[in-house]
């Protein structure tokens, strides 16, 4: 996959917002699933924001997106509930910021 969106895809959009007072830069993201496992996107769709990416407090969303047909395929092959899918995104720092909710899909 390069990253162009096939007509009638669906998307998982994770959005990060910057709360804080300081510039964060993101460097990475993902879906967290159970057993300290991890899902990463390593080819983005094109028009997601590009990584790394400074997000500066009160500027608008960095958003990323999955293709839902892979979380459903963690879902049915490895029985791993929507539920137990938490996003994250990766700072600079090398903290992880989980997603306040799980994956919404059901």
């Amino acid at each position: 996959m390069d990253g162009t969106q096939e007509p009638g895809e669906h998307f998982v959009s994770v959005e990060a917002v910057n709360t804080g007072d300081e510039a964060v830069t993101i460097t990475g993201w993902g879906v967290k699933l159970p057993g300290d496992r991890r899902m990463v996107v390593t080819r983005p769709a094109n028009w997601a924001t590009p990584l790394p990416h400074r997000l500066e407090p009160g500027s608008a969303p960095a958003r990323f997106v999955i293709p839902a047909d892979e979380l459903r395929q963690v879902e049915r092959e490895h029985a791993v509930t929507y539920d137990a899918m938490r996003p994250y995104v990766t700072l600079a720092n090398g903290t992880d910021v989980p997603a306040d909710r799980s994956v919404p899909l059901a």
